[in-house]
């Protein structure tokens, strides 16, 4: 129209993984999803590229990938190509992985995307880097001249690595509104605030619908030794339960099914978020599956929370332990005890949860532990009759057991040798063997419980499932530091 201004048009980009394994499991891109919404609030222009797209319709065409598209939940295998790893992981003995979309299909599918004046990149595990800057080469080759800003979880931990190996136009380090308005004046695009609420996230990027993430809290109370929540979202804060509600019913009635909870802390705003929100999933009629692929605070379940959850529809739990030992459980931050999931283990129960389908995450390979403990930690959640799953550990940059290491001397300053995959053997106690011994004996046991044999028991968005393991459900494997939840790019 005549004399009315064009709006400023922004690429939205999520990197491929490079990694020795992957798995999809509602890993859907939250934090560029909440940029996309902010942007159109100020009358940008924008579209997402996602290299993690399994429902790409012209990926069959690029990849013979053997493995199922989907599973009964919408999740499934990466396709993936292998590549030769990074020559500090050469020794490990270790096929290693390009998952996502192929070069040329990347490609292809940036250049239909149209030249924008702006290109934001998210990012995810500090390891996966090397997708990022892959992803920031092609860009500039297929746009050259347009600006890169990178963003994201690796970005917002390891800011001066970010732009020395990934060399963006900008690091976007903050976080929130304010800080995304920021970068975007020093680039040349002024933006002026809009005040109040920032909108929710805008889910009509997404090429498919079928599952999307949900955050109705921000934040944690805990301070764990060796998570980096607080690092990424030091404030606590709650969504407006009603709009959640009316939110998750308009994607129900578009053909949503499931609905993955990337909260940190889901049960901490359980009086003020999640039971109001339940209550109002409930009144517009349900019809949802959600999930709780970041694991639940067990101290924290009361037995109204844990009756709405069955109620509403909640077809995957998982609940974190990491240690039975008391002495580590305190060392780490005290967030739970052995005592708190007995408790928790019962209120599900009593509300209607299968026991065997309730995942208990249980840490492998954190500085100091030793085999025996894990076993011990197996040993318990299965006398519950839960289900373990172990991750392994992978210490993350800023956090105070990555200080620790730090002051040992232990540290893995190169983010590759940071991977939980990598890292639990360096030490010596953790050898391939005997990861591979405690997780067949985790797998031995789980497959004894009545009920395990559900779909929803595959790993979350936050775990990794070895490329030589079997197939069958129940074969876990771990949580590293990539949280959904915490996925904001600004």
């Amino acid at each position: 129209m005549s004399g009315r201004r064009s709006a400023i048009k922004a690429l939205l980009l999520n990197p491929g993984i490079f990694d020795f394994a992957a798995y999809d499991l509602w890993a859907r891109p939250l934090g560029l999803l909440r940029v996309g919404a902010q942007l159109r609030r100020w009358g940008w222009e924008t579209v997402l590229v996602d290299f993690l797209d399994r429902f790409h319709p012209e990926l069959g065409a690029f990849s013979a990938s053997r493995y199922a598209r989907f599973d009964a939940y919408g999740c499934g295998k990466y396709p993936r190509e292998e590549i030769p790893p990074p020559p500090v992981l050469a020794g490990f003995g270790r096929r290693y992985f390009r998952y996502g979309f192929p070069p040329a299909l990347a490609r292809e599918t940036l250049a239909a995307a149209g030249r924008p004046r702006l290109i934001l990149i998210g990012s995810g595990m500090t390891y996966w880097y090397p997708a990022v800057r892959e992803a920031v080469a092609l860009a500039r080759d297929v746009f050259p001249g347009v600006p890169v800003v990178l963003g994201g979880i690796y970005a917002r931990l390891l800011p001066a690595h970010a732009a020395a190996v990934c060399r963006p136009d900008l690091v976007q380090a903050g976080r929130g509104p304010a800080s995304l308005a920021r970068s975007l004046g020093r680039l040349g695009f002024p933006v002026a605030p809009v005040p109040g609420t920032p909108p929710p996230p805008d889910y009509g990027l997404l090429r498919d619908r079928t599952a999307i993430p949900l955050q109705l809290s921000r934040g944690c109370p805990f301070r764990c030794s060796y998570c980096a929540g607080p690092l990424l979202e030091p404030d606590i804060a709650g969504e407006d339960p009603v709009r959640a509600a009316d939110t998750v019913a308009r994607e129900r009635d578009q053909g949503t099914t499931d609905f993955a909870f990337y909260d940190n802390a889901l049960l901490h705003c359980a009086g003020t978020a999640l039971r109001p929100f339940l209550r109002e999933v409930l009144r517009r009629g349900g019809g949802c599956r959600f999930h709780t692929p970041n694991g639940l605070h067990a101290r924290l379940l009361d037995p109204e929370t844990a009756e709405l959850m069955r109620a509403a529809g909640f077809a995957t739990v998982r609940i974190g332990l990491e240690t039975v030992d008391p002495g580590r459980q305190m060392a780490t931050g005290g967030k739970v005890a052995n005592a708190d999931l007995e408790r928790a283990a019962r209120l599900l129960q009593a509300a209607g949860f299968e026991p065997g389908r309730i995942g208990v995450y249980t840490l492998l390979g954190y500085p100091g532990q030793t085999p025996a403990e894990v076993e011990a930690d197996i040993g318990f959640v299965h006398s519950l009759g839960l289900r373990t799953i172990l991750a392994a550990f992978s210490p993350i940059p800023g956090t105070r057991t990555f200080g620790e290491l730090q002051a040992a001397g232990a540290a893995p300053e190169e983010p590759l040798l940071q991977n939980n995959t990598v890292f639990p053997s360096l030490g010596g106690v953790f050898t391939a063997a005997e990861v591979r011994r405690l997780r067949e004996l985790a797998a031995s046991v789980n497959r004894r419980l009545p009920g395990a044999a559900g779909r929803d028991l595959r790993p979350s968005p936050a775990e990794k499932r070895s490329e030589r393991a079997p197939t069958e459900p129940g074969r876990e494997e771990p949580r590293t530091e990539w949280s959904p939840g915490l996925s904001d790019y600004g």
